[in-house]
């Protein structure tokens, strides 16, 4: 009887890591359709489960009956590529690359704009690469100890010239019993210059993220700030990459939104999940710096998850202040996770 009581007494922890094992992995997250648009981020995975490739797109649906026939066009905005060695977990080099496109064609003739985005073929709007980062994560005795940043980009102003810098990342720890913080100085090897790159604040006893600030250059700034959480699974928390993305995170930027109040046409936004958290942000405001547009949101995440505690839907609430409180208006989003084998 008692080695029955001891057996039911671990029975659920045995479940717990049961389950960790064999979590289903994120494929993809997709935002909803408006205005004939949508974004979306698929994760591509090798044989041993690893993180092979994420892509950010944008998708657009035909504009016109005639051209619905599997004619969904799609502009990839950002490839991410994750090389490894041998059966290693950790990357070894996480390659970025971001792409642009010409979105407007000027029709003068009778003064209006015709938007290319629902062209079929389009052939007017062009694949523009705009920038490349080789990141490489450099291994001492299994321990990582640093890491180097190669950034290839196109220059602004003379036109087929390329820019290399290359730049080196320390991060440094600074550890309380309450919180720990993550600083990112990226090191230009031309000039010895040290700059602070992003900063990153996560409380040890719920390991999940508190506050992230992301620097720019001219001292542009956006910080964002978490005070609730759910208790279910954050899928990207258990990717492989995770670990070595201290600021890692999936990013939607400049979206569409539903705007629920029609005050004003600021229908942007930046959704956010971190490879840090442990669970999925519910309450969350993103703080803009001086130099910004002057407002800010805050954010109300409500989910539906499936058997494993994982999320397969987020619906967002949005509403934007400026930045002397006065309301700029609400909004509304809608986002879907899909996983492999389900």
């Amino acid at each position: 009887m008692k080695k029955i009581a001891i057996f039911f007494l671990f029975f659920p922890l045995y479940l717990f890591a049961q389950n960790n094992t064999i979590l289903p992995k994120i494929e993809s997250i997709t935002g909803d359709t408006i205005s004939g648009k949508y974004n979306d981020i698929l994760i591509n995975y090798d044989n041993l489960n690893r993180v092979r490739s994420i892509v950010n797109r944008n998708c657009f649906l035909p504009k016109t009956v005639s051209n619905s026939s599997d004619q969904i066009l799609l502009d990839t905005m950002q490839l991410q590529h994750f090389e490894y060695n041998g059966n290693q977990l950790q990357p070894i080099l996480r390659i970025v690359n971001n792409y642009e496109y010409d979105r407007i064609e000027y029709d003068y003739s009778n003064g209006n704009t015709e938007d290319l985005e629902y062209k079929a073929g389009r052939a007017e709007l062009k694949l523009n690469w705009r920038d490349s980062v080789f990141h490489y994560y450099i291994y001492q005795n299994n321990q990582r100890v640093r890491d180097s940043l190669i950034y290839h980009s196109s220059a602004c102003c003379e036109k087929g010239k390329i820019e290399l810098t290359e730049k080196e990342v320390r991060i440094e720890q600074n550890s309380t019993s309450v919180e720990k913080r993550f600083i990112d100085k990226l090191i230009d090897k031309k000039y010895e210059e040290q700059y602070s790159k992003d900063s990153i604040i996560y409380a040890n006893n719920i390991r999940n993220v508190l506050s992230y600030i992301q620097y720019y250059s001219f001292h542009y700034s956006v910080t964002s700030v978490f005070s609730k959480f759910d208790n279910a699974v954050n899928p990207f928390h258990y990717l492989n990459i995770a670990s070595c993305l201290n600021e890692g995170k999936i990013s939607f930027d400049e979206i569409n939104l539903n705007n629920l109040s029609n005050d004003f046409n600021l229908d942007d936004a930046v959704f956010q999940w971190y490879y840090l958290n442990e669970n999925n942000p519910v309450v969350y405001e993103i703080k803009r710096g001086k130099m910004d547009p002057p407002y800010n949101d805050k954010m109300l995440l409500s989910y539906t998850y499936n058997d494993y505690k994982l999320p397969v839907s987020c619906n967002v609430q949005i509403t934007r202040n400026f930045s002397n409180g006065e309301l700029a208006g609400k909004y509304q989003k809608r986002f879907t996770f899909r996983y492999k084998g389900l």
